[in-house]
Formats: C-alpha cells, structure tokens, sequence
C-alpha cells in the first residue's frame, strides 16, 4: 500500500457535527488518487459523544481519543507522530474546505521548495474577509498592537508589516508573512517533526507565532499567504469565548515566547503589555457594550 500523500488532521473538542463535516469536506477533496490522502481525528476529552459517533461511522479513520484536554498544539502534535504523509495539513473543526482548496495548497508546496508552509484566504460565515497571518511579535509591533496603533489612520501606514495584519487588501494578494494562523495551514511532515511541532507549553492562541520562529530557525524557508483559494472559517467554535478570553491567553503566549526566545527583552514586552492592558481598562470602562471584556483583563492584571 502506498503512502499518503496528505494527512489531514482535526483536533476536536465537542464539535461533533463540525468534526464529522470536516472529515467529509476533506476525503471530498478534489484532484486526488485514492490513498493520497488520511484523515486523523484526535479528540481532546469531548464530553459528547465525538468519539463513539466516529468510531461507528467512519471505522477507518485513524483516531486518537485522549482522557485529557492537550489543546491546539498537544492534539496537532499527536497526530503528527502518527501522520504517513508527505505533508500535513492541520484543519481546525469550524474551518470549512472548498473541494479544490487542498490541491491548490499542496501545489503550491510541490512547486516551490523555498516554501515552508502555505495557507489559504480566511472568509467569515457571511463571506467577509477575515485576517489571518501576520509578523514575528517585535517590541514595536507589539506595542503597537497594544495600543492600536496599527489600527489608526495615518499611524497604521508606519507599520507596514504589523503582528496581526488588520488591513483586508493585504489579503487579496500572495504575500510571505512571519506565521500563518493554524485553523488551516500544509506544511511538510518532516520540517514539522525536524522543528519539533508546537510547544504545548502553550495551551492555545500564538502557539503557531512560537512555531514558525522555530520554522524559519530550522529551514530558512518562507511561508505563503495564497488568496488562490479560501475557506470559511467560523472561529472559536470549540470556545465559545470572547475576544478578551482569546487576547489575554494570546498576551500569555506573547510572554512565553519572550521568555524563551528573548530573555533580555522580557521586562520591557511585559511593560508594553500590561500598559495596553490598562489602556483597555480605561476605554471599555467608559463603553457599557464592552463591560464584559473588563474581568478578563482584570483578572490578566491581577495575574501579573
């Protein structure tokens, strides 16, 4: 039997419906012999009936069912080990696969060898542009990240390659950013194992950040933002949590990475960090619609 040339792998958390769509969505993939692709399921300790579901109706798929949350990161790095293919495209439950997407993907990295990794154009439900990639987290993006300066007229155009790119025309065209976001995203199998997958130091949100530095360390190849083909990804389905959830755990990765990439530079990320903290504090303490975002970043303050 032949290798596989894909192995998709989707790390659920009691998204059964999700993650059943998606196993379909990618065996429906188009321009592909039968055994080029294998479809991984590792399920991080669902509290319905994810696993027992899978197991009846898809008996074939390789499945992983752990007795504990191991998260974004700790899943995609255990269907890695256990991945035969020559590329590994991680697929996040809500991400929704056109049948084309995975060809187009797989030859962007069969044509070019400088790339390390490739992925799609982000959509929303409702078909909006949705922002996906960006640049390593310097002391400058990130305080300019912090304090919204890469959001205000004028200012944003100074920071031509922000952390996260907030502008949509940059998503019309290919570009070479820092980290791609992993809700869908090819890479080769053996670069990913060589940089060792994520850090499950970091439980979720920048953990693809941490991982591409290691990349870029490892192979010196760039990564590829392809508007050729896109997804509809839903976001958070697993969540369910709101934006200051996601940038306070985002804030806590930013912090791991300074500590372990760039020691020295810890104290002065920490300082322009908690000053966006306290800047946040100060604006949605005025706007009765944001009121829910302040015990998230009270309790990030209280922590630090």
């Amino acid at each position: 039997m032949k290798s596989p040339l894909v192995s998709v792998i989707i790390v659920s958390y009691n998204t059964r419906d999700l993650t059943v769509k998606r196993i379909k969505s990618a065996l429906d993939s188009r321009g592909f012999e039968p055994g080029d692709l294998e479809v991984i399921v590792v399920d991080n300790n669902s509290s319905d009936d994810t696993v027992s579901y899978l197991k009846t109706n898809f008996p074939d798929l390789s499945l992983i069912a752990n007795s504990k949350n191991r998260g974004f990161g700790g899943g995609n790095n255990q269907g890695a080990k256990i991945a035969k293919g020559k590329y590994l495209l991680l697929l996040n439950t809500d991400a929704f696969l056109a049948p084309n997407s995975l060809k187009i993907l797989v030859e962007k990295m069969e044509s070019d060898n400088t790339l390390s990794s490739v992925g799609p154009q982000y959509r929303y439900a409702d078909n909006a542009m949705q922002c996906s990639a960006g640049y390593s987290p310097t002391l400058i993006r990130v305080l300019a990240w912090m304090w919204w300066l890469d959001k205000l007229p004028l200012i944003k155009n100074l920071f031509q390659t922000p952390y996260h790119v907030f502008d949509l025309n940059w998503y019309k065209s290919p570009h070479y950013p820092d980290w791609l976001m992993g809700a869908c995203v090819i890479f080769r199998k053996s670069e990913f194992d060589s940089a060792g997958g994520f850090d499950e130091q970091i439980f979720m949100y920048a953990e693809e950040v941490e991982l591409f530095r290691r990349l870029k360390s490892k192979t010196n190849k760039r990564n590829l933002f392809t508007p050729e083909t896109k997804i509809i990804h839903l976001g958070s389905a697993s969540t369910k949590k709101a934006n200051a959830f996601r940038l306070t755990h985002e804030l806590k990765g930013i912090e791991y990475i300074y500590k372990k990439h760039y020691r020295a530079l810890f104290p002065l990320v920490k300082l322009f960090i908690l000053s966006g903290v306290v800047l946040r504090l100060a604006v949605f303490l005025l706007i009765p619609s944001r009121h829910s975002a302040l015990k998230e970043y009270l309790n990030y303050f209280k922590r630090s």
